[in-house]
């Protein structure tokens, strides 16, 4: 199992992991069991470690995700009340149940609608290209995407300090 390393983008193998599981170990045991060492020192270890945006061990990362989900939720919520103050509570749910299904329906609607354009648009093209310039065209796609990728993976990721 391979995984990027974050600082060089580069692939870890199981084995990179499993050593620096078993150093980790060592470390924590070396920690626990020296009389030298004041108490608070994995406290300082741990704060003094810089915070990568990838970690979810502080409480303030969180914050702009709660926040997003939050209002949707209270948006919803809004929508779903705002009827109650003037409706019966069986009419205020069905303009709430008509909303969702015209939320959820509206995607699906558009897509049937422009199905028939699309049809006729690959026909006109399968009519327009010949099997070899749409091969060729998928490996000139294929190839730079190969490209792309090859170039971001040899970019080194610099952590700011």
């Amino acid at each position: 199992m391979e995984s990027p390393d974050p600082e060089t983008m580069r692939l870890v193998s199981a084995a990179d992991f499993e050593r620096d599981r078993k150093l980790e170990v060592l470390l924590d045991e070396m920690v626990a069991i020296s009389p030298l060492l004041p108490p608070d020192f994995a406290a300082r270890v741990v704060s003094a470690r810089p915070f990568a945006p990838w970690e979810v061990r502080r409480a303030w990362a969180w914050k702009a995700p709660l926040l997003a989900i939050s209002g949707l939720l209270a948006a919803s919520l809004a929508v779903f009340l705002a009827p109650l103050g003037q409706l019966a509570p069986g009419t205020s749910l069905a303009v709430w149940g008509e909303l969702l299904a015209a939320a959820l329906a509206s995607p699906v609607s558009a897509v049937l609608e422009v199905a028939p354009a699309l049809l006729a648009a690959a026909d006109s093209l399968r009519a327009a290209v010949t099997p070899g310039a749409g091969l060729a065209l998928l490996g000139v796609g294929t190839a730079f995407g190969a490209a792309t990728i090859g170039l971001l993976r040899r970019r080194t990721v610099r952590a700011t300090r």
